[in-house]
């Protein structure tokens, strides 16, 4: 299935295959979105095996939870799938980790009055995100957090939530208590996505800070705050809204 990439899709697997010694005549590639599959187009015989990277051509900019897309691609088929169908990957896990991320703090701070004039209108439009009033908070923004000039981690790793692949999409919320592990000024959080493969023999594909391949979600905090490892500790919770594929964070404390 290879609707939006046709003719990369057909090399892929081309290439796949010659790298296995398998022959081409074995595969068909169906040119349908999963949406329109039927029985008829699989011979009538129930699907065993789901496979996604689960990365997508045009995402590279996206938030990394752009491409649970797979999730829903994975829905769309389970009137034609086994009982024992193989999900690949099977589960999404959402982490994070407190970040001090000063330059690009100050390069998302939101606009008030410039040479006398209010531009605060302008903050909507920009993804302005830190300083702004009251309690608002910003929104989540694709980075390579290696790019974001001088960054460090000031906590460990924490999982927030868990996305079954082997369920039909639903929506899912988590919560975590954040302890620092060193001293800083905290200005967010990198929020990624571990894609675990097989989970008999755990095979995970991090997109998280450590890989200059992919982008992290960005959440930065409204004003900065200094933390200690003695006595800070913070609250972030997280729900997925399967309708708008939409991640919604918040943050509480120290």
């Amino acid at each position: 299935m290879f609707p939006g990439l046709r003719d990369k899709g057909f090399n892929y697997l081309r290439a796949v295959a010659d790298a296995n010694n398998f022959s081409m005549d074995r595969i068909k590639v169906i040119g349908k979105k999963a949406s329109s599959l039927s029985m008829n187009d699989l011979k009538d015989e129930k699907i065993n095996l789901v496979v996604g990277e689960p990365f997508y051509h045009g995402n590279e900019g996206m938030l990394p939870w752009q491409n649970l897309r797979f999730w829903n691609e994975r829905t769309l088929l389970d009137p034609l799938l086994s009982e024992d169908a193989f999900i690949m990957p099977c589960k999404g896990i959402l982490r994070l980790c407190a970040m001090s991320l000063p330059d690009l703090w100050r390069s998302r701070c939101s606009l008030k009055d410039v040479e006398g004039f209010d531009h605060s209108v302008a903050n909507d439009t920009f993804g302005a995100c830190g300083d702004l009033p009251g309690e608002q908070q910003g929104p989540c923004l694709p980075y390579y957090v290696w790019q974001c000039g001088y960054t460090k981690k000031l906590s460990k790793v924490y999982s927030l939530v868990d996305f079954n692949f082997s369920e039909p999409i639903h929506s899912c919320f988590g919560k975590t208590k954040i302890k620092f592990a060193h001293d800083g000024i905290c200005h967010g959080f990198a929020v990624w996505i571990d894609w675990v493969l097989d989970e008999k023999n755990p095979i995970v594909i991090s997109t998280g800070p450590e890989s200059r391949y992919w982008k992290q979600g960005v959440q930065l905090l409204s004003r900065p705050v200094q933390v200690n490892p003695v006595s800070s500790v913070m609250h972030v919770e997280a729900h997925f809204d399967p309708g708008t594929a939409e991640l919604v964070f918040k943050s509480m404390g120290p």
